[in-house]
């Protein structure tokens, strides 16, 4: 079995829509901050689009309740672990403070991006970016103003801008990380690329496979059942299922 001697891709798939959508903001963070640079209008494009993305979905999704609650889960989680001798309790201690800091925090907010939706300057340029070919300088004179101000102006705004979502990326990033450690990897085999098993309401499952089969993983399923079938990538028909017999590892969190 090709197994973690090799390059390896990790893949993710979610089992609830909770987490579908904690994955898809997760994401657009990373978009988000790989952008800040800001160092030509490429990255300043990118920023804007990933931003207004983020704050459409922190707006259409009302993420607050979920998170609460699943940071409680998380704490008492914690507490069991702290009836474990082998814990670190320095470690255990700054979790258990970080996830009483995130309740606090979050009990006391409001809707996540309420501030950045009623921003006076990005709610005219929010409506324009959904527009195909929106963001037109003739459409959007104080965008092609703003990218001709100093780096470190622009910086700073846009880092007052991520300040606004602060907590709510503290706290799907603290949660996300608890949900991937539920689950060990576990070695497993698909025959002729398709593999299904039960989920025992499971939250993600994680796939890490070798890149030199040449293949993908695709999931459906859901809390109960799930399955998995690689494919490849097809010149004519755009993909195929492959027939190998596919080693790879299971985390199922």
């Amino acid at each position: 079995m090709r197994l973690l001697t090799e390059s390896c891709l990790v893949y993710e798939h979610p089992l609830n829509e909770k987490v579908r959508t904690y994955l898809r903001v997760e994401y657009l963070f990373q978009q988000v901050h790989h952008q800040l640079a800001l160092a030509n209008e490429s990255q300043q494009l990118g920023f804007f689009t990933s931003l207004f993305a983020l704050i459409e979905v922190l707006d259409r999704n009302d993420i607050r309740p979920d998170l609460i609650k699943d940071v409680e889960r998380c704490e008492g989680a914690l507490v069991n672990w702290s009836r474990h001798p082998h814990i670190s309790d320095e470690l255990l201690s700054n979790m258990l403070q970080r996830s009483v800091r995130l309740q606090s925090e979050l009990l006391r907010g409001a809707k996540f991006a309420n501030v950045l939706k009623d921003d006076k300057f990005l709610g005219p340029l929010r409506q324009r970016f959904f527009i195909p070919g929106g963001t037109c300088y003739f459409d959007l004179p104080q965008l092609q103003y703003w990218y001709t101000l100093d780096l470190a102006t622009r910086h700073k705004q846009a880092q007052d801008w991520i300040a606004h979502l602060t907590l709510v990326e503290q706290a799907i990033s603290f949660v996300l990380t608890f949900i991937r450690e539920r689950g060990q990897f576990q070695p497993a085999r698909a025959e002729n690329g398709f593999f299904q098993s039960n989920t025992e309401q499971f939250e993600l499952l994680r796939v890490r496979y070798p890149l030199s089969y040449g293949c993908y993983p695709t999931i459906s399923g859901n809390k109960y059942r799930y399955a998995i079938r690689f494919m490849q990538l097809c010149d004519t028909q755009g993909r195929a299922t492959t027939d190998q017999q596919i080693g790879f590892e299971l985390a199922c969190c």
